[in-house]
């Protein structure tokens, strides 16, 4: 099994949390985003993690402490949006580099859909799949690749269409047989950004599209609002703590998150999400996320994210 993660984004809409972080090593649970996704991968599959030089160290310290021997990093040359291939190039160049000649799965590095499973998008080698599931309204659906699908075939696909014409949408979960190679090597040349601007080709030149309706809970992590949602509803216990946590007088209620070597002190924190290394002292904070090593006193916070190492004392 091959496995192309998409994972080479900056993620400004979420500054100043992936300023310096790469969105899928987020924390969600206790765990990053990755290590969500690389849940539903079996131990044995080749990973190929497809990411920039800014974050690549990163990757491999995460890679490693999950304890994954069978991966390879693609690094692009990279240090800003502008700078990327784009990531429909990203495939094309990584299954050349790495002279891949398997079907591949390609997985959106910010999304989770816990409920997957992988076998369900194994294909032909001169087929494709989706992962697909309904939004509530025609609205929502704008945001999204938005899919027209008959007896569980595509017919039709429409990237982020001003007029949607069906609710069901792509998870950012697919397949790709090894006969469509071509196919995506050639159209990436002109139309590099846009994974899901593929699947109309694909139609177009007659390829047989598979959908495959995935229920329960997806999380596509595109903004703090998506972010905080998907801490509410992964975490199974109010609240959870790792280890060396330092706790005096505190009220905790809805969802908490209390990283490794924190200390709280005399605080009220409503579904928040608290990295490793923090202080907080009489403080209010409310729907929150509060990054490794801020020391804050005497705050009332509502909806903020607090840029790494941000002292704020209030006395």
């Amino acid at each position: 099994m091959k496995v192309l993660i998409l994972a080479g984004g900056f993620a400004t809409r979420l500054w100043p949390l992936t300023e310096c972080r790469a969105k899928p090593l987020l924390l969600l649970d206790g765990k990053t985003i990755l290590a969500h996704i690389l849940e539903k991968v079996p131990a044995h599959a080749e990973i190929y993690l497809l990411t920039n030089q800014a974050f690549e160290q990163d990757f491999r310290k995460e890679l490693d402490f999950l304890k994954r021997q069978n991966y390879k990093i693609f690094c692009e040359d990279a240090y800003s949006d502008g700078d990327k291939l784009g990531a429909l190039k990203a495939i094309s160049v990584a299954i050349t580099e790495f002279n891949i000649q398997e079907n591949v799965f390609v997985l959106a590095g910010d999304n989770i859909l816990p409920e997957l499973d992988l076998s369900s998008l194994e294909v032909n080698e001169d087929e494709a799949c989706l992962a697909v599931r309904e939004v509530d309204s025609i609205h929502e659906a704008k945001k999204f690749g938005v899919v027209e699908e008959k007896n569980g075939e595509v017919v039709a696909f429409a990237e982020k269409p001003e007029e949607p014409k069906s609710k069901l949408v792509s998870t950012g979960f697919i397949s790709i047989g090894k006969n469509l190679f071509d196919i995506l090597h050639k159209f990436s040349t002109t139309s590099p950004d846009a994974l899901g601007a593929i699947f109309p080709e694909f139609l177009q030149q007659e390829k047989r599209v598979l959908a495959t309706e995935v229920s329960g809970p997806w999380f596509d992590v595109g903004s703090f609002e998506t972010y905080l949602e998907a801490h509410k509803t992964l975490q199974e216990s109010n609240c959870k703590r790792q280890e060396n946590v330092t706790e005096s007088s505190n009220k905790f209620s809805g969802k908490v998150f209390l990283g490794k070597n924190a200390v709280i002190k005399n605080c009220k924190i409503l579904d928040s999400i608290i990295y490793p290394s923090v202080r907080l002292e009489n403080c209010h904070i409310s729907q929150s996320v509060i990054d490794e090593g801020c020391h804050l006193r005497g705050l009332d916070l509502n909806r903020k994210l607090i840029r790494k190492g941000t002292t704020l004392v209030n006395n």
